[in-house]
């Protein structure tokens, strides 16, 4: 058990089609090789993400082929158990909505999935725990700049040697 609760906006990995190389994403798309997930895992995300591909017509994104998208949805719901279970605790795998992203009460279509136990493919767990580590001291930065600059995002120019503050002019 956690001595705190996890941190989500670090912990959750999201599988979604559609949008990049890869339909893992984690404080952005992941490439396949990077993951670290073991031959079967990747090579069943890589089907289930071609087959959506496939399905697709390419100009408009109809569905053009037999798999509809619950048949869809349902795989990727079993492949998010086996990503959670890759990653373990405290790992939560999100699964999206593909058509229609948005209920009849406009609410986001999203389940998440979790483990009960240590992750199953350790080398993947500690590459997702760098990543959120990473997240989590880039956050830390972040605001520490935003609390160091008054509570206002700041932009520098290097080549310039400007920096930028909303509402300012550029000052050197």
């Amino acid at each position: 058990m956690d001595a705190e609760p996890p941190d989500t906006a670090t912990t959750v990995v999201r599988l979604f089609v559609g949008h990049a190389s890869s339909p893992v994403w984690f404080e952005g798309p992941r490439d396949w090789g990077e993951m670290g997930f073991d031959d079967d895992l990747t090579a069943d995300l890589r089907r289930w993400d071609a087959d959506w591909y496939s399905s697709r017509d390419r100009d408009d994104h109809r569905w053009v082929a037999d798999e509809p998208e619950i048949e869809h949805r349902r795989r990727g719901l079993a492949l998010a158990g086996r990503v959670a279970d890759a990653l373990g605790r405290p790992f939560v795998v999100q699964v999206d909505a593909v058509d229609e992203p948005r209920g009849p009460d406009g609410a986001l279509r999203r389940e998440l999935v979790a483990s009960e136990q240590g992750p199953m493919q350790p080398r993947a767990s500690a590459r997702f725990r760098a990543w959120a580590d990473e997240a989590r001291a880039e956050h830390a930065r972040t605001s520490a700049a935003l609390a160091e600059g008054g509570g206002q995002w700041v932009a520098y120019a290097p080549l310039s040697g400007e920096t930028f503050r909303p509402g300012r002019a550029p000052r050197r």
